[in-house]
């Protein structure tokens, strides 16, 4: 399903958007499982001047921003804890994956059809938006910093997912070309 067929529906649009967000938690808790801890804080330079541990922490923080502060009506991405232990702990990095999918299926209760505000360091002023719109937000914000730890983790050894990192529009658009390649070929 769409989400322009869940625009009429937004309870269905929320529920939509909570569940992609969920399943790009998992999909990064897949990756990690595939790392070792060295591999997790390790750099990459020339290539990459942060590790795959910074990437996690700062998405991660961008999911507990929104968890800890949509409510409020009010979230501002700039507003994080900055919590280093997430660049170098491994077991705490997934923990707290799973502990966000956790926050984010209890949301699946909430009435999530509400506008807020968003704030940050560089607006002149607070800018209206939504909370299905935030979750669309996050969902796209993981799916970049995604292609960024895949090809880290490429470079690394380690073999994610051939999708990993690819945002959901684009794996739509791959699998609508591989059917119409396929019709053709009369596959």
């Amino acid at each position: 399903m769409s989400l322009k067929s869940l625009s009429n529906n937004p309870q269905t649009l929320s529920e939509h958007l909570l569940a992609v967000n969920v399943s790009a938690l998992e999909e990064g808790l897949a990756l990690l499982s595939l790392l070792t801890p060295n591999q997790y804080t390790q750099g990459y330079e020339p290539a990459f001047r942060s590790t795959i541990g910074a990437h996690f922490r700062h998405l991660l923080e961008h999911h507990r921003c929104f968890i800890s502060q949509w409510p409020t009506g009010h979230i501002c991405y700039d507003n994080r804890e900055r919590d280093q232990p997430l660049e170098s702990d491994f077991v705490y990095a997934q923990e707290t994956v799973r502990a966000l999918i956790l926050d984010l299926q209890s949301l699946f209760t909430q009435n999530l059809n509400q506008s807020c505000t968003l704030i940050d360091q560089q607006s002149s002023g607070p800018v209206a938006t939504s909370v299905c719109r935030e979750l669309l937000f996050l969902q796209s914000h993981t799916t970049h910093h995604y292609a960024i730890i895949g090809a880290m983790t490429r470079a690394l050894g380690a073999k994610p997912a051939a999708d990993f990192g690819v945002a959901i529009a684009t794996r739509t658009h791959l699998q609508a070309s591989a059917s119409a390649t396929s019709s053709v070929r009369g596959e």
